[in-house]
């Protein structure tokens, strides 16, 4: 797989530089959770960096070692509960990731997703190994994966909705803040859209589909804030006929309709927590709707509580 030039030269990110085994774990910790590492030839030191990088709604870690093993057994997760589901990308080296009975062998360009509530392990063969792990909080990642996601799952390199997910990594990468956060929220609706794919046994989408899909996507997370903008429009801007778009929405178990609302609740929901000056009215008006019994309604279904429930609890973190 030819990976995208943004991510295969490791001059992106920190040098691997000598560390001993306690400060790499000390940092490892900090920034995965829980977690131990086992030097080659059981040395007290190796070459390693570890950094965080801002991906937008969420965070990833950026992981040099050379290193034997490094795991997460079921005592570490009784001290340190699942937070996150690990979107691990192999940006440079081998490794074999374990977890349950699952064995993926990950090379250069490779994604897997870990899931830090079940016990996993990482194997290296030598040699300086490199990876992405973005943090993808794990209680609004499996709403949207469903139950494939729990425990871990391996992506086939050969679909090419990896190839998209590496294509959209790549620009989260050198990304400004603005563009990161949408990208970061395709990220991990390509992911959804793997699983879905998986889920309905369904072959994997072309490129011209992909392609279809993502421009879909990105026009109504441009206009959804606009009220009046809705399937007739969609189809106006893709240039294809209603029939054509609904089976383009259902390849993947979705319909327009869905997305529409879901991309307008999650811009109204950013605005609650970014914006506590504005008032609830304005901010549903903002994310396109005109009925702002529908937006209560609509939002206490998708989020479990009412818009005002949302601020009263974040205030109280």
């Amino acid at each position: 797989m030819v990976q995208p030039a943004s991510i295969r030269g490791a001059e992106a990110f920190s040098a691997a530089v000598p560390v001993s085994i306690d400060a790499a774990r000390d940092a490892l910790v900090a920034v995965c959770g829980r977690f131990n590492l086992e030097a080659n030839c059981r040395s007290d030191t190796f070459n390693g960096a570890i950094e965080t990088r801002d991906f937008g709604l969420f965070d990833a870690a950026i992981v040099a070692t050379e290193v034997q093993a490094i795991w997460r057994n079921a005592e570490m997760i009784r001290k340190d509960p699942a937070k996150h589901l690990f979107l691990i990308y192999q940006q440079s080296g081998e490794s074999l990731i374990c977890q349950g009975e699952t064995r993926t062998r990950l090379l250069p360009g490779s994604f897997h997703l870990v899931d830090s509530a079940f016990p996993s392990e990482f194997r290296y063969t030598g040699g300086l190994t490199r990876k992405i792990s973005v943090h993808l909080p794990r209680e609004e990642t499996l709403r949207r994966l469903g139950l494939t996601g729990i425990g871990g799952l391996p992506i086939d390199p050969a679909d090419p909705l990896s190839t998209a997910l590496e294509a959209v990594l790549a620009r989260i990468v050198t990304a400004d803040p603005p563009a990161m956060t949408k990208l970061s929220d395709t990220l991990v609706e390509l992911l959804a859209t793997y699983v879905r794919c998986r889920q309905l046994e369904v072959p994997s989408l072309d490129g011209r589909v992909t392609e279809r899909l993502s421009r879909a996507r990105a026009l109504i997370e441009a206009k959804a804030a606009q009220a009046e903008y809705g399937v007739d429009e969609l189809c106006r801007d893709m240039s294809m006929s209603r029939r054509s778009l609904q089976r383009l929405f259902a390849a993947v178990g979705e319909t327009v309709t869905e997305v529409l609302q879901e991309a307008r609740l999650t811009r109204a929901r950013r605005s609650l927590l970014a914006t506590p000056e504005r008032n609830v009215a304005e901010i549903a008006l903002d994310a396109g709707y005109n009925d702002l019994s529908h937006f209560h309604r609509s939002f206490r279904a998708r989020f479990g509580h009412a818009p005002g429930a949302l601020r009263k609890g974040s205030r109280a973190q």
